[in-house]
């Protein structure tokens, strides 16, 4: 109904509801920039996220927190190569607003910046971010070097833009990394 469309915050167009707080959104937009695109379906837009099918808890916690954040939209979850991929979806009109770095071509061949908003958000819940990169295009391992073992991060990313965000969001809080041609190790 009309009663229940509200104002998107960058066009002032009539939306569906969107629930993003702080910490879900920079989790929601280190997915996007991990593994996630955005594709037009229809009159509407379709954000999806491709998940290693070996974690079904990160499937889960995305599938919950897109559910969350789109309380007026399905969440759908399909299987991709032969099951190794989960691809978590849901379709909104301004899903090009909520995630402006979204365009034509591949994400690794375009700018990748964020806009102000998203930084004041990105900064205070950098955790958050980091996760949502790391839960899509990243992995955590047990580097053993020596008599040393201890727990690793390794995010990948073709996007040279998208690690420069990575590698400064590790630096808000603190973090050391490593940085090399396509991916950062914490």
């Amino acid at each position: 109904s009309a009663a229940s469309l509200e104002l998107c915050h960058r066009c002032w167009g009539r939306t569906r509801p969107v629930r993003f707080d702080t910490v879900a959104y920079a989790e929601a937009l280190g997915l996007y920039l991990g593994d996630g695109h955005i594709l037009r379906v229809g009159r509407s837009h379709r954000l999806r996220v491709s998940l290693d099918a070996r974690y079904p808890r990160i499937v889960a916690d995305t599938e919950h927190l897109l559910a969350t954040a789109f309380p007026s939209n399905r969440v759908g979850l399909v299987q991709r190569d032969h099951g190794a991929t989960h691809i978590v979806s849901v379709d909104h009109v301004h899903l090009p607003c909520l995630f402006p770095q979204h365009g034509p071509g591949r994400k690794h061949e375009r700018e990748m910046r964020l806009e102000p908003w998203q930084q004041t958000i990105v900064t205070a819940a950098p955790w958050a971010f980091l996760r949502g990169c790391i839960r899509s295009d990243g992995c955590v391992f047990v580097n053993r070097t020596g008599p040393y073992r201890y727990l690793s991060y390794d995010f990948s990313n073709r996007s040279s833009g998208i690690l420069d965000l990575f590698e400064a969001t590790c630096a808000i809080v603190g973090v050391d990394c490593r940085r090399y041609a396509e991916r950062i190790r914490v």
